[in-house]
């Protein structure tokens, strides 16, 4: 049977040419729009697995375009191959026992021979391969008052790094997010390194910023990306984009605001009861993800309109599927190159990624008069020079 709430736990790619995939070294400057010639990249999925995903993660090695899908429902990962469009491999993994890995909510894919399992709220950290063989359980102990490494692949996307012994990853504190003040949240940090010999934790500089909540308490989700030389770290209820180093030392803050938002964003204060509540978290002005693309030099920033909704059953849509979103286009130095705002109640942002032939966005949105419950589709997207 399938599950499409598996979500449920994340509320609370010159002039008229479509440039092909490019190599790692090219940066794109000029205006760009997200254009898509209606190619579909579809991959059959069996009676135990959901279209839509909760993470994907894509590879490029030197055997071809690889994408690694998270399945709850059995607590496996499924390889495909974007060429083949084939799955080639079933890695399936036990909840107890002495290869059990518990609750996987994300993973990591260093490389086909190196793959990280999270586990989240507990704090399991497992390294296995292609194999589905654990080859190493890893044992740490979060910070004082923060959460073990929160890894997901989908909705607020996080970039584990791994650097020598250590593992950066991002984090959340324990507070009530409707009564934490402004002071209180920019002493509370974003992320922390994980030593994987020592087991020994150290909380990285960056925190949230002064001014967060200044005018009232609002969400505390987050996304960040990486190009390799920094951290860009997007809010969810913030404009501005916040760059730091590998190590979390601050280089700028770069105003990136979307076309499509207000300026402010409303604050709890107002959502009260249960269908104001959710109103806020699921219709409100908000930035979800943050892609990196390395083919091309650039970031993608999934930006989500406030929608008007009437009721609860409006409110039980948005909840899996939302209604509109745009795609932010910024150089490797942050510069916004144009936005791209996508039709309604077409597509599943939370499941895209990037690939050498462009930006992937799941079609999976039951409006979708192309989506197919047997299929996991995605629609392929590319950068054109605006004139």
């Amino acid at each position: 049977m399938r599950n499409n709430n598996v979500f449920l736990f994340l509320l609370f790619g010159s002039l008229g040419f479509l440039q092909s995939c490019g190599s790692e070294s090219e940066s794109i400057t000029t205006p760009q729009e997200l254009v898509s010639d209606g190619q579909l990249i579809s991959l059959p999925i069996d009676s135990q697995t959901s279209n839509v995903s909760a993470g994907l993660v894509p590879y490029q090695d030197e055997n071809g375009s690889w994408l690694f899908n998270v399945n709850q429902t059995n607590n496996e990962i499924q390889l495909y191959n974007l060429e083949s469009r084939k799955m080639e491999k079933r890695m399936v993994f036990d909840l107890e026992g002495p290869e059990g890995v518990e609750y996987i909510s994300g993973i990591h894919v260093q490389t086909m021979d190196s793959i990280f399992l999270f586990g989240y709220p507990m704090r399991n950290l497992h390294l296995t391969d292609t194999s589905a063989k654990i080859k190493v359980n890893y044992s740490y102990k979060p910070p004082l008052l923060y959460t073990g490494a929160f890894v997901h692949n989908a909705h607020y996307n996080y970039t584990p790094i791994v650097s020598g012994n250590k593992l950066l990853v991002n984090t959340k504190f324990e507070a009530d997010l409707r009564e934490i003040s402004d002071d209180t949240l920019a002493s509370k940090k974003l992320s922390y390194t994980i030593d994987l010999k020592r087991s020994e934790v150290e909380l990285l500089p960056i925190t949230w910023p002064k001014g967060y909540n200044e005018s009232g308490p609002k969400l505390l989700d987050f996304s960040m990306a990486t190009d390799g030389e920094k951290l860009v770290y997007s809010l969810v209820a913030d404009h501005n984009l916040y760059v730091t180093d590998l190590e979390g030392n601050s280089i700028k803050t770069v105003n990136a605001k979307s076309q499509y938002v207000d300026q402010h964003f409303p604050s709890f204060h107002d959502a009260t009861g249960r269908f104001k509540t959710m109103k806020y978290v699921l219709a409100s002005d908000r930035y979800e993800r943050i892609l990196y693309d390395k083919y091309r030099g650039v970031f993608y920033r999934f930006v989500f309109p406030k929608v008007e909704v009437q009721n609860e059953e409006e409110i039980d849509q948005l909840r899996r599927f939302p209604r509109k979103f745009s795609v932010m286009i910024l150089d490797k130095d942050l510069n916004v190159l144009g936005e791209t705002l996508m039709p309604d109640n077409t597509y599943f942002p939370a499941n895209s990624f990037v690939s050498k032939d462009g930006l992937f966005i799941s079609i999976s949105h039951p409006d979708n008069p192309a989506n197919e419950e047997d299929l996991m589709s995605f629609e392929v997207f590319k950068l054109k020079e605006v004139n």
